[in-house]
């Protein structure tokens, strides 16, 4: 068995393999590394957000609960879908639940120049876009991980650093970065 969710901390990790996990899959600290393909300025906004800016939600197309955080743009931003060339995330019927509730605002409104749709998001498009921020439950943690600097941003970690707090850290201590 692989744990995986909510292991934020070296501690974390080891308290599992004890308990006989064979491996943990960690994530939310990975997410606003150097190395993570994610904009800089989408990173500042995992490091902002705040344990009431998570919500699990099922507005994936895939009708499955995700965790995301509320201020993602994608949400009702009513984008056309555009998945052809990326393939498309389908429900439990081979169906894609956000061009059905696309094409149903489409009815609904005939003369809107732009739809909304709150009920699902297109995440082939939207994720393509970092406008959609799927996030840990822990993501509002990130903050406590790094430093913050004098124009207000937070400092953006290595891998690295990550994985060596992770092997080395005791009693649920995260190791803060130099002030170099």
């Amino acid at each position: 068995m692989i744990a995986a969710g909510g292991i934020f901390t070296g501690s974390d990790a080891a308290a599992f393999l004890e308990q006989g996990a064979a491996a943990v899959q960690v994530a939310t600290r990975f997410t606003v590394t150097a190395e993570c393909g994610l904009p800089d300025k989408i990173k500042q906004e995992y490091f902002k957000a705040s344990e009431d800016d998570i919500e699990v939600n099922t507005i994936s197309p895939t009708g499955y609960p995700m965790r995301m955080l509320k201020g993602s743009p994608g949400i009702g931003s009513g984008i056309r879908p555009n998945c052809e060339a990326y393939g498309y995330l389908l429900d439990a019927n081979s169906r894609c639940a956000y061009i059905d509730a696309y094409n149903r605002e489409v009815e609904l409104h005939p003369t809107a120049k732009k739809v909304k749709v709150m009920d699902k998001t297109c995440l082939c498009t939207h994720m393509r876009n970092f406008d959609i921020w799927t996030c840990g439950q822990t993501a509002w943690r990130l903050k406590d991980t790094t430093r913050r600097l004098e124009d207000g941003s937070y400092q953006v970690l290595s891998a690295e650093h990550v994985f060596r707090d992770y092997q080395f850290s005791i009693d649920q201590k995260i190791a803060l970065p130099s002030l170099d």
